[in-house]
């Protein structure tokens, strides 16, 4: 069994990793088909803030920006919107607390939870990553997952 070192993901093929996986859920959401394509931005930030080593310039915009929906209950277009017009810069939120300096616990569902990216289940089973995802940082989420 192979464990992702950042998220904890067990593998039970060397062949298969977090990298691995990503890279197939970037194919599916550089598609432009849906459900994939217009969640992008929710699925590279739960990634980033689950392999932060990986994505040190990305964790900042990548919790500020599931904080704003998940637990803002702002519209992603929204958020994804302002964060392009900043040019990827993470504009100060009073109602975004600071992320902590580290994940204060394992996530609870990482990539490998995800399976195949089925279309049927992809958007709630994402949901349920992104809230996962900010959970393991210490963020309270009232919405069960």
């Amino acid at each position: 069994m192979r464990e992702c070192s950042e998220c904890g993901a067990r593998y039970p093929a060397d062949t298969d990793s977090c990298a691995a996986r990503f890279d197939q859920l970037l194919a599916l959401d550089h598609s432009r088909r849906e459900p994939w394509g217009s969640r992008h931005g929710q699925a590279f930030a739960a990634f980033a803030l689950q392999h932060p080593v990986e994505h040190r310039a990305s964790v900042d915009s990548a919790w500020t920006a599931l904080y704003r929906i998940y637990c803002l209950d702002q519209p992603p277009a929204r958020v994804f919107g302002a964060l392009r017009a900043a040019h990827g810069r993470v504009v100060s939120d009073p109602e975004v607390p600071a992320r902590a300096p580290a994940m204060v616990t394992r996530p609870a569902i990482t990539i490998a939870d995800l399976g195949e990216f089925s279309a049927g289940d992809y958007a709630t089973r994402l949901d349920e990553w992104c809230r996962a995802t900010l959970r393991a940082w210490g963020a309270r989420i009232d919405v069960a997952a």
